[in-house]
C-alpha cells in the first residue's frame, strides 16, 4: 500500500512539473519564437506587404519611442539578401514602459547578433532601429555574450 502511495505522489508530482513547464512554454517563451519565425518567413517571401504587420521601428537605442515603418524602410528591408538564421537562446529585458525579448540570433555565417522583439498590441514585433545597430543588417542588433 505505501509503495502504490509513493508511486501515485511521484505520478502527481512529475504531471504537474509538466504540466507548468507546458504554460510556461506556451504562453511566456513561444509567443517571440513564433514573430521571429513570422520575420524570417516574411523576409525570404521579399513581399513587403507581409514584412509590414511583423517590425516596428525604434527611434532610439533603448526601444522607447517605437513607431510604424515607412515604405522606404520596408523597402530597403526586402532588398537586403536574407538567409534564415538560427535562435540560439532568448533572453529578457523588462523596461519601464515595455518588456524587449532578446533573441540570440546566429548567422549563416557563424556570426552572433541579436534580434530584438517586443509586444504591440498584443502581439509580437521586431523591433528594427532606424539608425543600423549592426553594420552587416539593418533587423540585427548587435550582441556581447554575457553569462
Amino acid at each position: 500500500m505505501r509503495r502504490r502511495i509513493s508511486l501515485l505522489f511521484f505520478i502527481g508530482i512529475f504531471f504537474a512539473g509538466s504540466t507548468a513547464l507546458s504554460y510556461y512554454y506556451y504562453y511566456v517563451y513561444n509567443p517571440p519564437l513564433e514573430a521571429a519565425d513570422r520575420f524570417m518567413t516574411a523576409m525570404e517571401s521579399g513581399k513587403p506587404e507581409a514584412l509590414r504587420t511583423e517590425i516596428i521601428m525604434s527611434t532610439e537605442t533603448e526601444g522607447v519611442e517605437l513607431r510604424e515603418p515607412t515604405d522606404q524602410e520596408i523597402k530597403a528591408l526586402v532588398a537586403t539578401r536574407f538567409e534564415r538564421g538560427r535562435i540560439l537562446d532568448q533572453r529578457r529585458r523588462e523596461g519601464n514602459t515595455r518588456d524587449f525579448y532578446y533573441l540570440v540570433y546566429r548567422e549563416p555565417d557563424g556570426s552572433v547578433y541579436a534580434l530584438v522583439m517586443t509586444q504591440v498590441n498584443g502581439r509580437f514585433r521586431v523591433v528594427i532601429p532606424v539608425m543600423p545597430m549592426s553594420k552587416r543588417k539593418q533587423y540585427l542588433w548587435d550582441y556581447a555574450w554575457t553569462n
